[in-house]
């Protein structure tokens, strides 16, 4: 037989050897001395010696290296094929060798032949998408195993995936950050992006800071960035920097991401940069900010952010309870039911809190306690009962909305992660984020139904998302079924209630309802700290027969398109087109799931799913033969079409300017 190119030649005895059941590699050539090829052999990979790369000692003795379980398949088999040279007609095989020294594979064996696994583009694009959704090669093979059907279908090894996904994590290692620093570069030159980052070096140009947002998160921050909380605790790459989101809260009680940022330490100097990198992006500091005790977060919010009202999260604090005071005390019942009807009840004037606080602690002896009474003398900087006059949107409640937000990026990162990974991870996060919100947008849009013939009822169910509309009913028909007028009288345009309230321990509130313009005031000052107004100020409403939520205390954060309708940036971009790269993976998925379809409608018909074989054939011949020499030639390593260029010298050269300011 006679072949074009070796290549040709290698491919057909590769061909040979997995219709056989072993693996072919190419071997040593002969040339004569102007390098003209005189001989090249192409043989059986389990030829050569095992032991070929062991050193020995001056007496011919192999020498034992370090204890390592390894072993060797290649067993001296001298099964091959010799080529040369035959002119025009290229190469022609001048010796066949066909015996072989083992046993050959067969059955499912084969699947484990070189020549019969391959990592395809699909599946290096599949191991990639999983990776961005914190999903490693092990799993992403055995979810690739049930959409082909068994582990003979997928024509690869878990240990392919594996090898796959380290290339990409070597490859991108010695470039991470020039990388990273050049897609956002290429990011923010887009005019439809929106997009803004900074960065900081440290003495050694290395990176110690990076901030990032973009438009939506820039949109979002208009809507609902009233108050933030950030709790910089989340380590989540292989640099050990800290991971910091910003917080906030829509207009569906959820969480939502307003930027980000990583810093090498938590220090003042970096929270310093951090803050003023926010407020440049955003145009101005929140009205209120929720952060944990760290003292330099406090240092720079005073003094970078002096306009902001700083407070401190009370899960952070409530958490540390059972170190502080010991575990005996903390499984307390009884201890535990007083301190929280003291710390978090949000209907508490200040000197309540105090004697409640003071008889707790005076009970169970804790006079001396010095973190207690620590706490005590900041308590008005994280107990509700000073905040009255604040809107917290349930950022300080007991739930800490830093803390589930970290723990809902942990679920998409990984700490082994390069910064360039990290990224990929942070914004499949936020595509499920804003997927959601766009699901809560439309769900928001359905008028629900009412439980009571209230007329503001109604009224809240047009006006506020869903999610809000349920808040506000609870207090609606709380106004009605659960608070008692002990008094009303009426002077001039007012009318003055006091109600006890069953839910609080027949506690009484007073309310003052202005008929001219049905301003209400409830002692509770419920609405100043929530947005929305309270169970005592819709009971007076009621007594008054009004039946309309009064406008002055209708919140734009908490309607329905509050985005669209109270934004500077508005939506124009959140539903913007996707870009070629987008719009050609967003192909590439709707091609896999329509051949996913073509194959359950064939199914356990034998002639169509023939059909199907026929056509693929076809068309995986007519494409190999158009793009093999393109892809040899542009790609240098199979990971570097996932890797984008790093513009190493011009980042560089920005690198030593931004260091030096």
């Amino acid at each position: 037989m006679h072949f074009p190119t070796l290549e040709d030649a290698y491919l057909y005895y590769k061909e040979y050897g997995r219709q056989g059941g072993f693996d072919v590699r190419k071997s040593t050539k002969k040339t004569d001395r102007y390098g003209n090829i005189l001989a090249k052999y192409m043989q059986c990979s389990r030829g050569g010696n095992p032991y070929a790369n062991k050193l020995r000692d001056s007496s011919g003795n192999y020498v034992e290296g370090p204890s390592r379980r390894t072993s060797s398949q290649r067993c001296f088999c001298r099964a091959q094929i010799i080529l040369k040279p035959a002119a025009i007609r290229g190469f022609v095989i001048m010796g066949f060798e066909e015996e072989h020294n083992h046993p050959l594979a067969t059955g499912r064996n084969k699947m484990f032949l070189r020549c019969n696994r391959n990592v395809s583009v699909a599946y290096q694009d599949f191991i990639v998408d999983f990776g961005r959704a914190n999903i490693g090669p092990t799993r992403a093979h055995s979810l690739v195993k049930e959409m082909t059907g068994s582990y003979d279908n997928v024509g690869a090894t878990i240990s392919d995936f594996k090898n796959f996904s380290r290339d990409v994590k070597v490859r991108i290692e010695a470039k991470d950050t020039d990388q990273l620093l050049s897609k956002f570069k290429t990011r923010r030159a887009s005019p439809d992006e929106g997009f803004y980052y900074d960065y900081k070096l440290d003495k050694k140009g290395r990176l110690s800071g990076l901030f990032w947002t973009d438009v939506i998160g820039r949109a979002n921050y208009d809507a609902y960035g009233d108050m933030i909380s950030f709790d910089p605790t989340f380590r989540t790459n292989r640099f050990h920097m800290v991971f910091v989101p910003f917080t906030g809260v829509d207009n569906h009680w959820k969480n939502v991401t307003f930027a980000a940022g990583l810093l090498a330490k938590e220090n003042y100097k970096n929270f310093k940069w951090l803050l003023t990198s926010f407020k440049k992006a955003m145009g101005r500091a929140p009205t209120t900010v929720i952060t944990d005790q760290c003292k330099a977060i406090k240092k720079a919010i005073s003094k970078w952010w002096s306009s902001s009202r700083h407070r401190l999260c009370m899960w952070h604090i409530m958490a540390k309870f059972p170190s502080k005071i010991g575990p005996k005390l903390a499984s307390n019942k009884k201890f535990v039911s007083k301190l929280k009807d003291a710390v978090y009840s949000d209907h508490l004037t200040p000197v309540q809190f105090e004697e409640r606080w003071e008889a707790v602690i005076a009970e169970f002896n804790l006079v001396l306690n010095p973190w207690l009474s620590k706490m005590f003398s900041i308590c008005a900087q994280w107990i509700p009962a000073y905040f009255s006059d604040i809107e917290m949107a349930g950022l300080l409640r007991t739930t800490s909305r830093s803390e589930s937000s970290n723990f809902y990026f942990q679920h998409f990162h990984d700490s082994g992660d390069t910064l360039v990974e990290f990224w990929s991870s942070f914004e499949s996060a936020m595509d499920r984020q804003r997927m959601r919100n766009a699901d809560d947008e439309k769900k928001s849009q359905k008028i629900p139904l009412t439980d009571i013939t209230l007329a503001n009822e109604s009224d809240a169910a047009n006006l506020y998302t869903l999610e809000l509309f349920y808040l506000v009913r609870e207090e609606i028909k709380s106004g009605c079924y659960h608070t008692i007028v002990e008094s009303m009288f009426r002077d001039d345009d007012c009318s003055h209630f006091k109600f006890k309230d069953v839910l609080l321990n027949d506690q009484v509130f007073e309310v003052s309802l202005r008929h001219c313009d049905n301003h209400v005031i409830c002692s509770c000052k419920f609405y100043f700290r929530r947005g929305y107004l309270c169970r005592h100020s819709f009971a007076a409403l009621h007594q008054c027969c009004v039946k309309t939520i009064p406008h002055q205390f209708l919140k734009a954060r908490w309607t329905k398109n509050a985005l669209q309708e109270h934004s500077f940036l508005g939506s124009n971009h959140v539903d913007a087109e996707y870009d070629n790269k987008e719009r050609r993976k967003l192909k590439r998925t709707r091609a896999w799931f329509e051949f996913k379809s073509l194959i359950n409608i064939a199914w356990d018909n034998e002639e169509k799913v023939d059909e199907i074989l026929g056509t693929m054939k076809k068309m995986n011949n007519s494409f190999s033969e158009s793009t093999r020499a393109q892809t040899n030639n542009v790609v240098a390593h199979r990971a570097d079409r996932f890797i984008p260029p790093a513009e190493i010298n011009e980042l560089r050269q920005s690198d030593l300017v931004a260091s030096s300011d």
